[in-house]
């Protein structure tokens, strides 16, 4: 028998693939009909999204600070964000602008 907790997390991943199809999209309409280049794009993206983290976190009164305190914390968090964040987002688009939404986002997985 399914909890709540298996449905919301159901809900969340089917949620999150959707969102990141309709990104792609998007990002291949910018890219093609608005000549939005790809470094702006996933710039706006992150700092909008961090952002949003932010405000998040704030509001649900989290302690945003305490990522800082640890140094292999600190250098865990900022190598996530290049080598994970920032290079998974570069690629992806530059795929989409290249080629096509369905043809990044196929190769990507």
């Amino acid at each position: 028998m399914a909890t709540s907790s298996n449905f919301k997390g159901f809900v969340l991943a089917i949620t999150a693939a959707t969102l990141w199809g309709v990104s792609g999209t998007f990002g291949q309409f910018l890219f093609e009909q608005r000549a939005i280049n790809v470094e702006w794009l996933i710039s706006v993206r992150m700092l909008s999204a961090g952002v949003l983290f932010l405000l998040f976190s704030i509001l649900k009164k989290e302690n945003i600070g305490a990522i800082w305190v640890d140094k292999k914390d600190r250098i865990q968090l900022f190598t996530f964000s290049i080598l994970g964040m920032l290079a998974v987002q570069y690629t992806y688009f530059a795929a989409v602008k290249h080629s096509n939404a369905a043809t990044a986002t196929y190769y990507n997985t």
